[in-house]
């Protein structure tokens, strides 16, 4: 067991604290169970323990970054606590490369919550380890970044997380109430040598900034908490306020009219960006990247592209609206065979494509024939100089000119499924389907979820 020094026990810190802990958490929020973020540090380690002493429902996962030697000794540490335990437990590996721009932190943290979304569903809650010493550390480097009032407000108790939510049931708790429970309760866990190296920022300022504040002033953590709830009542006043800036600008969820946007002082018109990030559950861009977005809403020409870009987000513009996008490496020379049969999964534009069955009515006037399809179906993407004879309308036109039409974003064209059968272009999927192919009364039409 890794050594720990002996301090007097919070008695706060027991299983009567969490019971009703979670007992509010459930009844506020129908959660009916638990899946325990479990790393196997000290942390996680003892609130496992609390967990078990509990009646509540609960589960554990272990998250494998790959990024130390150790990872897969500490998995299975954690499988053989859980096994003793008797409590359910998984193991998933991730990938945690860092992006272009990103810190491995970041990158880490980001595939692991992107795992865990996938096991979180309605009625499900994820619990973290995190304390009072977290948060503190949160709080001061958000404010060395030039956070605002919501980066500022540090971490929430509790939050919506994919289907269901996240707690943090330990927030209020000092690390060394934990450590003295640890050492009392004599239980077993793992140190991560990455915790000690200070080129991290979170490390330096832990073991070498926050020990002499905690000598100058040792309310510290006491007073950035009570800081932390005024900033996040500052914040859900400014999300109202950003909420009722949207409404006029809003045109479908990711995408906002300028002209609208312009309207907005450039306090207002950021803050209301932030939300709009926030709600498409963006990373939220730094301020000066940010400043960019702004600039090119209130400066750049009807006809100029543009292109603002960070982490896995890109924000571009066509003509009066603005569009927030998942960033994109998309090959339009690739091809796809299609059986038809079944869901054709289209990963450089991240849908998925399928065939429904649809009868025509005053909203559908055509549909496809699919019996007609009796060559090779595949998929692909404009090269340049396809044409077609769109169903109800004159001769066939080329595609360039039905996109400029239609006021198809210029970056969008050729990321549009084209639908072939042989070498006849039979669908612009969401768009025109071929006079040749289409009927009216049943049959079907391409979607793209």
């Amino acid at each position: 067991m890794a050594s720990i020094p002996s301090s007097a026990l919070n008695r706060k810190l027991n299983t009567e604290f969490l019971v009703q802990q979670l007992g509010e958490f459930a009844k506020r929020h129908k959660i009916k169970t638990w899946c325990l973020a479990y790393s196997g540090g000290v942390d996680s380690q003892v609130l496992l323990h609390l967990l078990y002493q509990t009646k509540f429902k609960v589960s554990a996962v272990y998250i494998d970054h790959g990024l130390q030697p150790q990872s897969t000794g500490w998995g299975e540490h954690c499988r053989g606590q859980c096994n003793q335990l008797s409590i359910p437990f998984q193991l998933i590996k991730v990938n945690a490369g860092a992006l272009k721009g990103e810190s491995p932190e970041a990158a880490a943290r980001t595939a692991r919550y992107a795992a865990l979304k996938e096991l979180i569903q309605n009625d499900a809650c994820l619990l973290t380890a995190q304390h009072q010493d977290d948060q503190t550390e949160t709080i001061l480097l958000q404010l060395l970044r030039g956070a605002g009032a919501a980066g500022l407000a540090g971490m929430p108790e509790i939050i919506k997380f994919a289907d269901g939510w996240h707690a943090r049931p330990l927030l209020n708790i000092s690390q060394n109430a934990i450590l003295d429970y640890a050492h009392k309760n004599e239980l077993d866990w793992v140190e991560d040598p990455s915790n000690q190296q200070v080129n991290y920022d979170r490390n330096y300022l832990r073991h070498s900034v926050m020990p002499q504040i905690q000598q100058r002033w040792p309310a510290i953590n006491k007073t950035l908490s009570l800081f932390a709830k005024q900033q996040a009542e500052n914040a859900q006043l400014l999300d109202v306020l950003a909420e009722k800036d949207l409404i006029a600008s809003l045109i479908e969820r990711n995408c906002l009219n300028i002209e609208q946007l312009n309207k907005l002082e450039n306090a207002r018109l950021r803050n209301a960006l932030r939300f709009w990030f926030k709600s498409l559950q963006k990373p939220m861009p730094s301020r000066a990247v940010l400043q960019q977005v702004v600039q090119q809403i209130k400066n750049t020409s009807h006809d100029t592209a543009v292109l603002v870009s960070w982490a896995n987000v890109e924000v571009r513009r066509f003509r009066d609206k603005l569009y927030c996008l998942k960033q994109l490496v998309h090959d339009a020379t690739q091809v796809y065979s299609w059986s038809i049969k079944d869901d054709l999964v289209l990963d450089s534009i991240d849908r998925k494509l399928l065939l429904k069955k649809y009868k025509t009515d005053n909203d559908i006037t055509y549909v496809l024939n699919k019996l007609l399809l009796t060559k090779a179906v595949t998929v692909r993407f404009r090269q340049g100089g396809e044409r077609i004879k769109p169903v109800g309308r004159n001769g066939s036109h080329d595609l360039k000119s039905l996109f400029q039409e239609a006021a198809v974003p210029t970056w969008q064209r050729d990321r549009i499924p084209l639908l072939f059968s042989g070498d006849d272009l039979v669908a612009v999927i969401g768009y025109w389907l071929a006079d040749d192919f289409a009927i009216k009364g049943e049959g079907v039409l391409p979607v793209l979820i």
